[in-house]
């Protein structure tokens, strides 16, 4: 039988290298922090409220009848700008009390990884210990193309425009509460987004690469989730369709809570109080410092750049309803 001392070497020599990987081993390009639009939560709720409705299709839920209660290990691929500070600051209050590890990725900037690099990853991520959560801004991983288990796959996305909008000032101004280094010259930051949208600058042109970035995020690794097309949105959608536990939406935070705590309670009993018990706290912190409404000639512009990210958001928005609808989760 092998000794304590022996089993735990394999185990620390896991932890030190998803250590060196969320301390940023790899070049971090840029960093992006999270300016929350998240509405304020609702009265108190239990996940023991959720009311199952059996269903027999693969649309709705990534598992049949949305078993999820053995999940041991979850990937949370966070997309910036949507609410994913604050997701990052709640799994950490309920990490000790449902008894679970979570690993955040300090590198923000490569979400595409060269084949070397994500073979690595994937490795990585298989061998952390269980249950455990890990988070980092990647487009999504097939792991079963590396021989490997894949992980259960959470995200939470916002309206295209409205993250587009968050996302642009931010990169100039940052946050009201933090000292981040700004991402742009001084004459970029005196550009509003109207100046972005109607003069097609780089941040807002309509084949650049911010306009299809959430499709992106669920396209993944290939070559060609790289380009804007039509391809790109039905292998998003596809991928959505057959490895998301849950995609939920900003702008229904509270019932995105209620639906993790309904399918995977062991990662997030509790998730709804404890946002409610933080909320006013995090939403202060994380907005942006200045942010100026554009016009609805550029907000109509922009919409019908971020056409291929809409059609994405749109599907989600609809399978996150039915979820909601079969497990009786009506806000």
């Amino acid at each position: 039988m092998k000794s304590a001392a022996t089993v735990s070497v394999p185990l620390l020599v896991i932890c030190f290298f998803a250590g060196m990987w969320t301390t940023g081993v790899y070049y971090n390009y840029y960093t992006e922090a999270v300016n929350e639009g998240i509405p304020a939560p609702q009265m108190k709720w239990s996940h023991s409220q959720v009311r199952i409705t059996p269903q027999e299709g693969l649309d709705v839920w990534a598992r049949r009848n949305h078993s999820y209660s053995d999940v041991t290990k979850v990937l949370y691929n966070r997309l910036p700008k949507c609410g994913s500070n604050t997701m990052k600051v709640l799994i950490r209050e309920l990490q000790t009390r449902n008894r679970f590890q979570f690993f955040e990725d300090k590198d923000y900037g490569i979400k595409a990884l060269p084949k070397k690099l994500l073979r690595e990853f994937v490795k990585m991520v298989d061998q952390l210990p269980r249950p455990s959560i890990y988070e980092k801004h990647i487009y999504y991983v097939d792991f079963q193309k590396f021989g490997l288990q894949q992980p259960a796959y959470i995200n939470l996305v916002r309206d295209p425009l409205e993250r587009r909008i968050s996302g642009y000032y931010y990169m100039r101004f940052g946050r009201i509460e933090g000292n981040q280094k700004q991402k742009r010259t001084h004459e970029e930051k005196s550009q509003t987004f109207d100046d972005c949208v109607l003069n097609d600058l780089w941040e807002c042109d309509e084949f650049g690469p911010k306009t299809f970035t959430m499709t992106q995020f669920f396209c993944g690794q290939e070559s060609i989730c790289m380009e804007p097309s039509q391809m790109a949105v039905e292998t998003a959608k596809e991928n959505i369709r057959r490895h998301y536990a849950v995609v939920g939406v900003l702008e229904e935070f509270s019932s995105f809570l209620k639906v993790l705590e309904g399918v995977m309670p062991q990662f997030f009993r509790g998730a709804h109080d404890t946002w409610r018990e933080i909320e006013s706290k995090q939403m202060e912190h994380q907005k942006t410092a200045i942010k100026i409404p554009p016009s609805e000639k550029a907000r109509e512009i922009m919409r019908q750049r971020l056409h291929l990210d809409y059609q994405v958001y749109d599907f989600i928005k609809e399978r996150f309803h039915m979820q909601k609808t079969q497990l009786g989760i009506e806000d």
